[in-house]
């Protein structure tokens, strides 16, 4: 079975159960749930909910909400990339395809992961509101840096002014 059917697989298996509340009539109240009405008891999987708490790296993720503090490719990766395009760069299958970037040959010229930084792609925003130069070629270099055996044009500051110069006006 290849990645892309075992994303599916385990997606299809870890999704929770919906199940639709009734609908109320006007002024009716909700009736609580009896043991034999309950979704555990018709056989439907109970999800425990965990409250999110961030551990220290996290915590920094977004000290100032508008910009991320990270300047290390690697951190970068970990606070902007990785929950879409998971944490070793392997790309996944779900709500949206997020393609892999380990080992991704579209990274060799740096120009063209920086205007998809700078400018989004399909469904992936663009970042150059939260990611000054510097950070946008730290964490391109870090994903080229997946291309080993691979010779590599690094991108350069001014690669990303210039895609900034020329990108679209960022939508309200």
């Amino acid at each position: 079975m290849d990645m892309r059917s075992h994303l599916i697989a385990a997606a299809l298996i870890l999704a929770p159960v919906v199940v639709p509340a009734p609908t109320l009539a006007q002024g009716d109240a909700p009736a609580a749930h009896t043991p034999e009405q309950s979704p555990a008891a018709a056989g439907a999987p109970v999800a425990d909910f965990v409250t999110f708490e961030p551990d220290p790296f996290e915590s920094r993720l977004f000290l100032d909400p508008g910009k991320i503090t990270q300047t290390e490719g690697e951190d970068i990766y970990r606070a902007v990339c990785q929950g879409c395009h998971m944490p070793e760069g392997e790309g996944a299958v779900g709500a949206g395809m997020y393609p892999a970037l380990a080992w991704n040959e579209n990274l060799i010229v740096g120009d063209y992961p920086v205007s998809v930084i700078v400018n989004g792609l399909r469904g992936m925003p663009p970042f150059r509101q939260v990611l000054d130069d510097q950070q946008i070629v730290a964490v391109v270099e870090y994903l080229q840096g997946t291309l080993s055996g691979v010779e590599v044009f690094p991108p350069t500051v001014e690669t990303v002014e210039q895609a900034r110069a020329t990108a679209d006006p960022l939508p309200h």
